[in-house]
């Protein structure tokens, strides 16, 4: 049984380990789910723990969950020190053996077009690598992955940003994603052989919520050109792309994202003016020393992806 001394306490890791899967979802529930427990054995783990630290961890707000100060106050440390546990864990795994043999939770967010076409192959080749490793992989908006990484509640992020930049964080370029504006084919549009921004005006545009990065490239080339067209927001990838073959109007995606549509004519590219590239950056909290398996990652990404003369960003930067 791994545990920690808080001077005259006992603390378990699996309990942190508990109310770490907890917090990140705010449901026992889930926390049971992702851990494999049964959820009287998290609410075990959690009336252990608050035990061990003589302080009420979690309350209930009607059918939700909230952390108490306490709660809050622990879970900056409880992620270091998991994360300090599992390098150690790592590090002598690797001095007795191959990567077969580690293991351990990687947790990885990304927005949706990114999990759906970049990520998957990469994530395959890593788990070929560490086939004991369960990785935790999901969509998140930017505000929530940088958050989630902040807490600590995430060990690495992908975005497609043209900068990413804060104190806690560091930042390095894997890879570009050119955007496509495209269009039913049968669009009159389609049909142009230049489509300067200004040409737009009178279109409908299928735009992603606000918050993405590919939405602020549309509204800066907007109003770079004055125009105001009519305006269609979805918080779904794959909507907007079904909207749009459906005729409903024109949509800025990144290409990966449109390849397959575009192959089967089901969307034609348009030959805007404009030639916007996104970089495809792995975001990590400031502090967190790469697991051998985060350190995989980043190599396979960065094989796959190959983003030549891209430095890595200082930390703040």
């Amino acid at each position: 049984m791994r545990t920690i001394e808080f001077y005259d306490r006992t603390v378990e890791l699996k309990h942190l380990t508990t109310f770490s899967a907890v917090a990140r979802h705010m449901s026992f529930t889930r926390a049971a789910e992702e851990l494999g427990y049964v959820q009287s054995s998290v609410t075990a783990h959690i009336k252990g723990l608050e035990r061990d630290l003589d302080a009420p961890l979690f309350e209930r707000l009607g059918r939700r969950v909230a952390l108490t100060d306490a709660g809050r106050a622990l879970l900056p440390h409880a992620q270091t020190l998991l994360n300090d546990a599992e390098q150690a864990a790592d590090a002598v795994r690797a001095a007795c053996g191959s990567p077969e043999n580690v293991r351990g939770t990687l947790r990885i967010a990304a927005p949706e077009s990114l999990c759906a076409h970049r990520l998957p192959p990469v994530l395959r080749a890593l788990k070929d690598r560490f086939p004991l490793l369960q990785v935790i992989f999901g969509p998140a908006s930017r505000g929530a992955l940088l958050a989630a990484l902040g807490e600590g509640t995430l060990d690495a992020g992908f975005l497609l940003e043209e900068e990413v930049g804060g104190p806690m964080l560091t930042s390095t370029v894997l890879g570009q994603e050119e955007l496509r504006l495209v269009a039913r084919p049968d669009h009159p549009i389609a049909k142009r052989a230049r489509v300067p921004t200004a040409e737009l005006a009178g279109e409908t545009l299928l735009l992603i919520e606000k918050g993405c990065a590919q939405r602020e490239v549309m509204e800066a080339e907007l109003a770079s050109a004055g125009i105001h067209p009519a305006r269609m927001e979805f918080v779904s990838t794959e909507a907007l792309k079904r909207c749009a073959a459906a005729g409903l109007g024109i949509a800025l995606l990144p290409a990966a994202a449109v390849a397959d549509e575009i192959r089967r004519g089901e969307l034609a590219p348009l030959a805007w003016t404009c030639r916007p590239v996104l970089g495809v950056h792995l975001v990590l909290h400031k502090d967190r020393q790469p697991t051998a398996a985060l350190r995989a990652l980043t190599a396979l990404a960065e094989d796959r992806w190959a983003a030549p003369d891209a430095p890595a960003k200082a930390p703040g930067v």
